[in-house]
């Protein structure tokens, strides 16, 4: 990481370093648990925002590609958090620049309640997986963090409730057992 490129500044949904509270623990958790699956495999981190998730994976991986809709935060991280199994690409998670069955793990923290396209991007993370590999997603659960509606996201286009994104998992991603 380089300290000559400051953390951005942003307001809204993007985590950035030296943010702290219960929204950094519980990102930081997130990327814990996937860098303990990221050893010698080649990850994509979908929608990378700020990049340090991809450079934390970076440490155990093969090879991590950060994709993020953003050219700014694409940028900014490619300046940032350079690692030499590491890069940066301006892409939308719903038509990732990869080829077929190219990645091991696909880490995808808090991004399918920001699109409108959940589909297309659960089908794009099908095609870029790999025969064997493992999708990490997570995504706030609506029951817990938004029952009522009371609290407005702008941010978030659809917050599936859990029994809706397992389903929705399932048409993508069946067990062995199906």
């Amino acid at each position: 990481m380089s300290p000559a490129v400051p953390p951005r500044v942003l307001p809204g949904e993007r985590l950035l370093p030296g943010v702290g509270g219960a929204i950094w623990y519980e990102h930081w958790h997130r990327y814990a648990v996937a860098a303990a699956l990221a050893g010698c495999k080649r990850v994509l981190d979908a929608a990378s925002g700020e990049g340090y998730g991809s450079f934390l994976l970076a440490r155990y991986a093969a090879s991590v590609v950060g994709v993020d809709v953003s050219a700014s935060a694409v940028a900014h991280s490619q300046q940032r958090y350079a690692r030499s199994n590491l890069r940066f690409v301006a892409a939308s998670v719903t038509a990732l620049p990869l080829p077929d069955a190219s990645i091991d793990l696909i880490v995808s923290f808090e991004t399918i309640e920001h699109l409108t396209a959940q589909a297309p991007m659960l089908a794009e993370f099908r095609r870029v997986l790999g025969p064997r590999g493992v999708l990490v997603l997570s995504s706030p659960n609506r029951s817990v963090y938004n029952e009522g509606g009371g609290i407005d996201n702008h941010f978030h286009v659809r917050e599936p409730h859990r029994p809706e994104l397992a389903t929705r998992l399932s048409h993508v991603f069946p067990s062995p057992s199906s």
